[in-house]
Formats: C-alpha cells, sequence, structure tokens
C-alpha cells in the first residue's frame, strides 16, 4: 500500500522538490544579505545577562528588569569582521522592549573606538529572513495545493503590490488619494477578478456586483461624514500633522474604501459562482429558484466574512486594549479616542458585505433575465 502511495504521488514530488530547493536558497540569499544594507549589522555571538533591580507599578504589580552584555561581531561595512560589545536593558513583560539571543542580528548604530574595543547602540533588529520564511511557506504551499491557481493567485498579489506602491510615489508627488484609490480599487478588482478566475461573462458580473457596492459604501460614509459632527483626527495613524480637515476626510475615505474591497470581491464572486453553477447544470432554471438558491448562499458565508473583518481590524488592538485597561483606563475610552477607526473601518466594511449581496443576485438577475429573453 505505501509502495503504491509513494508511486501515484512521485509525480507531484519531483513537480514539488524543485521548488522547493530554489525557496530554500532563497531564504539562505536573504539570510545572509548584509552587504545590501547600508546600516551596520552585528550578529550575536555571545550573551551574558544579569539582573539590575524591580519597578513597582501604579497596578500594585512588580517588574524585573535585566541587562544583556553582548557580544557580536559586525557583518558589512568598514568595521566588517570585528568583534563588538554590546548592551541592552528589558524588562521582563518585553512590552517596551526586546530580549536578544545568540544568533540575532542586529542594526548598529554610533560605533565608538576605545581600548576595550568597539562600542555601539542597538537601533533595531533584522527580521527579513522572517519574513521571507513565512512568505516563501506561503508560496510553496499556494502552488502545491492550488497548482496554477495558486500561481496566478501569487502573481495576482504581486501585481498589486506593484499597483500599490505606484498609487504611493503619485499621492507623493501631489496625487488626490481618493483619486488614486478609487482608481486603484478599480484595477485591483480587475485584476484579482480577471486573472485568478479568467475572462468570462461570470467574472464581469462579479467585477459590476463589486464597484457597485464599494460606490455605495463609499458613497454612504461620505454622507454620514458631511452630515454628523466633525471627526477627531488627532488620533488617526499616518496622518501627518499638522494637517487640513479636507485632507484628512480624503484618507479616511480612502482607508474605508481599499479597506473593504476584498470581502466585497469574496462576496461577489461566491454568488456569481454560485449562480454561474446553477445555470451550468440546470439551463432551464427558474429565476426565482435561482434568487432563493443566492439568498441561501449568502446567509451562510454573511456571518463568517462580518467575523472575519471584525478580527481583521480588530484584532490588533487587543494588546492596546489589556495595557491601557492595565492602567485604569476605561474600555470606551479607548474605544474612543485609540480605535475608533478601527470600529468604524469594521462597520463600513461590514455594511459593504451586506450591500454586495443584494447588488450580485442584481447583476445575476439582470444577466440572466437578458439571457432568457435571447433563447
Amino acid at each position: 500500500m505505501n509502495k503504491n502511495y509513494f508511486q501515484k504521488n512521485k509525480g507531484t514530488a519531483v513537480k514539488i522538490l524543485p521548488l522547493v530547493i530554489v525557496s530554500l536558497l532563497l531564504y539562505f540569499l536573504i539570510y545572509n544579505n548584509y552587504s545590501i544594507y547600508d546600516s551596520p549589522i552585528a550578529k550575536i555571538s555571545s550573551v551574558k545577562e544579569s539582573y539590575l533591580y524591580s519597578k513597582d507599578s501604579s497596578m500594585g504589580d512588580s517588574e524585573k528588569y535585566f541587562q544583556q552584555n553582548i557580544t557580536a561581531t559586525i557583518k558589512n561595512g568598514s568595521y566588517k569582521g570585528q568583534s563588538i560589545s554590546l548592551i541592552n536593558t528589558y524588562g521582563q513583560s518585553l512590552v517596551y522592549d526586546n530580549k536578544y539571543h545568540v544568533g540575532d542580528s542586529l542594526f548598529i548604530d554610533r560605533i565608538e573606538e576605545s581600548n576595550q574595543g568597539l562600542t555601539a547602540n542597538i537601533s533595531g533588529v533584522k527580521r527579513d529572513y522572517y519574513v521571507a520564511a513565512v512568505v516563501l511557506i506561503l508560496v510553496n504551499l499556494l502552488i502545491w495545493v492550488g497548482g496554477m491557481q495558486g500561481f496566478f493567485t501569487i502573481l495576482c498579489f504581486a501585481v498589486n503590490i506593484f499597483l500599490f506602491y505606484i498609487m504611493l510615489l503619485l499621492h507623493s508627488r501631489g496625487a488626490n488619494i481618493l483619486l488614486l484609490s478609487i482608481l486603484m480599487s478599480v484595477l485591483f478588482s480587475c485584476i484579482v477578478l480577471f486573472l485568478i478566475n479568467g475572462k468570462n461573462k461570470i467574472t464581469a458580473i462579479a467585477l459590476c456586483a463589486t464597484l457597485a457596492s464599494i460606490a455605495f459604501v463609499t458613497l454612504l460614509s461620505y454622507i454620514i461624514m458631511r452630515l454628523s459632527p466633525d471627526i477627531d483626527y488627532e488620533f488617526l495613524e499616518y496622518l501627518i500633522h499638522p494637517y487640513e480637515r479636507f485632507d484628512a476626510d480624503l484618507l479616511f475615505l480612502s482607508e474605508i474604501l481599499m479597506g473593504s474591497l476584498g470581502a466585497i470581491i469574496d462576496i461577489a464572486v461566491t454568488i456569481t459562482a454560485c449562480a454561474s453553477e446553477l445555470m451550468r447544470k440546470n439551463e432551464n432554471i427558474s429565476k426565482k429558484a435561482l434568487l432563493s438558491s443566492c439568498r441561501e448562499v449568502s446567509d451562510d458565508i454573511t456571518g463568517t466574512m462580518i467575523n472575519m473583518v471584525f478580527f481583521t481590524n480588530v484584532s490588533s488592538c487587543i494588546p492596546l486594549f489589556v495595557i491601557s485597561m492595565q492602567n485604569g483606563i476605561g474600555f470606551m475610552t479607548v474605544i474612543r479616542y485609540s480605535v475608533f477607526f478601527e470600529v468604524a473601518r469594521f462597520l463600513t466594511a461590514s455594511i459593504g458585505i451586506v450591500a454586495a449581496i443584494p447588488f450580485s443576485i442584481l447583476a445575476v438577475y439582470l444577466s440572466y433575465g437578458r439571457r432568457t429573453s435571447k433563447c
């Protein structure tokens, strides 16, 4: 049985093996890419740790602090190959500090020479190989499980990243951020749908439903912003201070537009794919049966998608909630000042998910109606 299983999957193993070898080679190159960095990098060879003191917090807790005496080897720059001494202090909670281990690669600055040797300050941690490992694992799984479909998913992702980079360059040169977001939303939708699902009528229907849903959510958000009291943008991330309210409004609308795009595309594709399969299996299906089936599918996926959007937007704020509430800051105060925009993005994306259902059903209904009239 094991022999038959091996022979049956031999072709798959032969296809996957070159991909795994290439991935390992890429990871090795990224792990040792010290020469491409302008900032000096030192790799830790030994760490000696000692206790410093304990400090009581306002909540009555006690936190211990430690000092690490680090010996490292400089991997690039004019001091390449030389040993250097570093000092790091961290708290036991590791909320604001880092604890380093042998093998970690650190960015350093302010290198000084003395009788005891080279010393410097730690400015950060080299983490690119962690990101590379995750990306390579994702790529391998997509190609292994999805085959060509997985390859097109990777290609779509790469193209979207490139377009997003172009968008940022255009914005840095003075282009309107909202107009860029609208244009990029259309391009992202076209690329995702046509590249992954192919050029066919159902993809076109899904695209129409997606764009209609996004337009509805953006317009609704704009109307609410105009009719409601002014939003306090002091805690909006990545907003340049001092800021104009008009610019802040455009940035927030752009976040809403881009943040709801993925979930809306998913709903639109699911509904239209369901309709496509029903029409393929039964060309004489009635409009009532078609719409009823689409509603049943939407009922099954709506709750899951809304919860996914919730955790995507709000889960990153869990540490902030924990730290704030442990320091006596109320739950509603955190909601109002710290995570207001995450909650707003979640709510608008949820509205977009719900709105995508009738828009998708309407698009299928109109298309099916035209199809029926021709028969």
